[in-house]
């Protein structure tokens, strides 16, 4: 098995998410920001991508169960919505060696090679945009080394059932709009932008199949790196995309640009933040790598990773649903997001 017990100590935010635009869990709340508070979405705050949704209540997330918050601490944070252990469907397709991001860890065969940033969109997810915990279906063993909780809701059936408001954005038909995700942990892998249309029966009805039907083009041969709300901090760079051997057919990717480090379980284990060992690929910039917290518990990423994404002519007008998908190289997991959107 090739997931590995640093989980333990990053269950209670985890790992990633969608921050642009506002995902389901952004809510307003009260935010301490620069020795004052403030209330507002949390958005692409320095450092506080994952801790959207943490305010929601163990038995919101969790009914039926022990207000032990479904076994740790914090069960409704953005980033701890997700599928784990989950493994391609498809024979490893990405062949470009351009786009791996941990080609100096050693995968113990074969299943290593089966992780879901081998063959990009084939592996199984229970939902498109995240189950609480990552295991639906219940833990490989113990889930706490695999970072989450078991038997956790759909995102889009939990916010079904509690009828919270969230932020919608407007989208224009052939625009170029903006979307960011920022991470906690470094799993290496890529990512793709997804639409589906909201059926009848609300965003509960919206399935992975669906999204799949619309995957988005990225614009453009660039990206950036942002830290916080301060967009004088934005750094432009080549972008790292496919659209070969990806599912569905045809549809493009963007690999993970922020290198990790090479042993130390990605970094986690060197306290200092350097990698004496070296990076797993280069680095857009000097000071962007790492494994994003160290054993310390020190959180190194206080940026977004930002594309551009085109939004195509031929949709329909109406409600959409946008999903985020993180598909992992490091490990069996795949991250998902979801926002709301109105496409005009």
């Amino acid at each position: 098995m090739c997931v590995f017990s640093v989980h333990t100590v990053l269950y209670a935010e985890a790992h990633g998410a969608m921050v642009i635009p506002n995902n389901w869990f952004d809510h307003p709340k009260w935010l301490q920001e620069y020795g004052y508070n403030k209330f507002d979405y949390i958005g692409i705050k320095a450092g506080l991508h994952c801790k959207a949704g943490c305010d929601f209540r163990g038995d919101e997330v969790c009914p039926g169960r022990p207000k032990e918050n479904c076994g740790i601490p914090k069960p409704g944070c953005s980033c701890l919505w997700f599928q784990n252990e989950t493994y391609a469907r498809n024979p490893p397709s990405l062949l470009d060696p351009r786009l791996r991001t941990y080609p100096y860890r050693k995968h113990r065969q074969p299943r290593g090679l089966w992780h879901p940033w081998f063959s990009p969109g084939s592996a199984h997810v229970d939902s498109p945009c995240g189950v609480g915990g990552g295991n639906m279906n219940g833990c490989v063993g113990d889930c706490t080394p695999y970072g989450g909780y078991p038997k956790g809701p759909k995102a889009e059936v939990f916010f079904n059932s509690i009828k919270k408001n969230f932020k919608v954005t407007n989208w224009t038909r052939g625009s170029v709009v903006e979307a960011a995700w920022g991470m906690r942990v470094n799993h290496g892998g890529g990512y793709s932008y997804r639409l589906c249309k909201v059926p009848p029966e609300g965003i509960i009805g919206v399935t992975e199949e669906c999204f799949q039907n619309t995957p988005l083009k990225f614009e453009g041969d660039k990206q950036w790196v942002q830290f916080g709300e301060d967009e004088s901090t934005r750094f432009e760079f080549p972008a790292v995309r496919t659209d070969k051997g990806t599912t569905p057919y045809g549809s493009q990717w963007t690999k993970n640009p922020i290198p990790a480090c090479i042993g130390g379980k990605g970094g986690y284990r060197y306290k200092d933040g350097a990698c004496p060992e070296g990076l797993q690929f280069t680095p857009p910039r000097e000071d962007l790598f790492g494994f994003g917290i160290n054993v310390n518990h020190t959180e190194t990423f206080k940026f977004s990773i930002i594309d551009q994404l085109i939004v195509p002519r031929t949709l329909d007008e109406g409600d959409y649903v946008l999903s985020f998908r993180w598909d992992c190289e490091q490990s069996p997991q795949v991250w998902n997001t979801c926002a709301s959107i109105i496409v005009q």
